[in-house]
């Protein structure tokens, strides 16, 4: 076992590390410390064999249970919910069970995959307001993708009576959707959260029930700016509420290669981040976006083999296992050239 390994077991167990040190000593009658725990996962030390045994065994005691991946920024108009979307399609159409839930009051991705039932599904009390506000079961609210829906996966419906959720105040509240999401789980193997763009409750309750995230941002400098306070928000719900929380990485939208601004921005995102958050390939600005979501569809959906929506396969692919996040190096961001 290597250090990865190690430390994605121990996210998977949703424990810190020193409550993995207290298990792992209960277990084997070890008196390890944390920082022995940081330097296994770092790879600076070999883990020892009884005690990648231990970790094993507990992970394998472990309910089947979905991945959660969440979309995040506190911006409009970054493409969140585009590549929540298109994700949530690419997964389905490489044969995943999935379920694309709508945090965001403002119901975009509703009104992009299931237009023509919104006002129905409100008035039957089918929408995640239900579920968070009133305690509806989610498994009442979903709608299937082998029944009247227009979309390729199961969904749970958005409305702007969800809005009230960011000025409740009980105890644990930031756990709602974690609960929610709770007795579904075993039916997915991906549930894709599209966040709302703002910093609040439901942003926090959408990272609290996430296993990873994924924060797009458009190659603009205003939005580029903004990238640090997301950040800071994953960090502190990591530290606070969600300690398995992985951060996948940043991913760049809306891109014109031609565009020097868009280069320049690329480049300083890249160089912001370093080493500490993986900086994705950037999805490039193109028109089948936009036909899709006047269709009631996603890009994946309408062209599966179209160029700008590699990177949500591959996306797809990473998280289903089948192969590796589209990383971008940090020298092919800064070296980046329009075409001749």
């Amino acid at each position: 076992m290597n250090g990865e390994e190690f430390r994605e077991l121990r996210q998977k167990l949703r424990l810190r590390q020193r409550d993995l040190k207290d298990e792992i000593n209960r277990t084997l009658g070890r008196n390890y410390d944390v920082p022995r725990i940081s330097r296994w996962e770092g790879g600076h030390e070999p883990i020892p064999p009884d005690v990648a045994t231990a970790v094993r065994r507990l992970a394998a005691r472990l309910p089947s249970s979905s991945t959660i991946l969440c979309f995040a920024n506190q911006k409009g108009g970054v493409g969140k919910t585009t590549s929540a979307i298109n994700v949530a399609a690419a997964l389905r159409l490489s044969g995943a069970r999935v379920l694309l839930v709508d945090m965001d009051p403002q119901a975009t991705a509703t009104l992009g995959v299931v237009a023509s039932r919104a006002a129905t599904l409100y008035r039957d009390g089918k929408t995640m307001a239900h579920v968070i506000l009133r305690d509806r079961p989610i498994e009442e609210i979903i709608i299937p993708a082998d029944g009247p829906a227009e979309f390729a996966c199961d969904v749970a419906s958005s409305h702007i009576d969800l809005a009230e959720a960011d000025s409740r105040r009980e105890p644990g509240f930031e756990k709602a959707l974690a609960e929610a999401l709770e007795p579904v789980l075993p039916r997915y193997d991906v549930i894709v959260v599209d966040a709302p763009p703002n910093l609040g409750m439901l942003t926090w309750q959408a990272l609290s029930a996430a296993g990873s995230v994924i924060v797009p941002v458009r190659t603009e400098p205003y939005d580029a700016m903004g990238v640090g306070l997301i950040l800071s928000t994953v960090t502190k719900i990591q530290r606070r509420a969600n300690p398995s929380l992985r951060l996948l990485g940043v991913l760049p939208t809306q891109f014109n290669r031609r565009k020097q601004v868009d280069r320049e921005v690329l480049g300083q995102i890249g160089e912001a981040l370093g080493e500490r958050v993986a900086l994705l390939e950037p999805v490039p600005e193109a028109a089948i976006f936009g036909h899709a979501s006047r269709n009631g569809t996603s890009a994946v959906l309408m062209d599966p083999d179209h160029q700008a929506v590699r990177i949500y396969r591959d996306i797809a692919r990473a998280l289903l296992g089948q192969g590796r996040l589209p990383v971008l190096r940090q020298e092919r961001a800064m070296a980046e050239e329009a075409p001749a």
